[in-house]
């Protein structure tokens, strides 16, 4: 006669629980792009461009003419137009591309970044502290794609990166924006912004800008 094997009463308890623990982890949200908390506001101050000299009309000579020649009509000169002024840009104090890239949920992008060379890098850099600067200059735009040229040149001096001409995603829209960003030892050191107008729809196939979400 086989002998009768008692079980611990404790087993069904504990399978019980990790039944339910498992359950919990299913039900656990999917990570997110990374983003991390809003902390306070970036300190940020406008630096308006410097004013464009006044031209001022020419003054008659004091000589009189000779006796016996009449003097000439004067002539009326035309007001010059006014020259276009560049906007005026945020410049912020506090950079945040290194803490996004610090995030554990951004580990894939820090193994991207590894492996361009260094200009590509710096773009990258830059492009990421955009977002987070005009998400912080403004809360309710949420960029999630910055494409530095998309309608202007990309200057890149060094380090130095200005895109004249670059445009950003937020809420399935696209606005312009312009940029020059510092880039020294793997890290953002100067970061200042113009965001400007929205880009009609129209005009998105012409620079090659597409609709989406960041998770397409």
């Amino acid at each position: 006669m086989s002998p009768v094997v008692k079980l611990d009463p404790s087993w069904p308890v504990s399978l019980a629980l990790h039944a339910l623990l498992l359950a919990a982890l299913l039900l656990l949200p999917r990570p997110q792009p990374f983003r991390v908390p809003a902390e306070d506001a970036v300190p940020v101050e406008l630096v308006a461009p410097a004013p464009a000299p006044v031209q001022l009309p020419r003054q008659q000579a004091a000589s009189a003419a000779p006796l016996g020649r009449t003097l000439a009509p004067a002539t009326t000169s035309k007001p010059e137009a006014p020259t276009a002024q560049p906007p005026s840009m945020v410049k912020a104090h506090s950079f945040y591309a290194a803490k996004l890239l610090a995030d554990p949920r951004s580990r894939h992008a820090r193994q991207a970044l590894a492996t361009f060379a260094p200009d590509e890098r710096a773009i990258q850099l830059c492009n990421i502290e955009a977002m987070e600067q005009i998400h912080r200059w403004k809360a309710e735009l949420r960029p999630d794609l910055v494409v530095p040229y998309a309608t202007g040149d990309l200057r890149i001096a060094g380090g130095s990166i200005h895109a004249q001409g670059g445009a950003f995603r937020a809420g399935g829209r696209w606005y312009g924006v312009v940029f020059s960003c510092d880039v020294t030892a793997g890290a953002v050191a100067a970061f200042e912004f113009s965001v400007g107008e929205a880009i009609p729809e129209a005009r998105w196939a012409e620079y090659n800008l597409v609709a989406g979400n960041p998770e397409d």
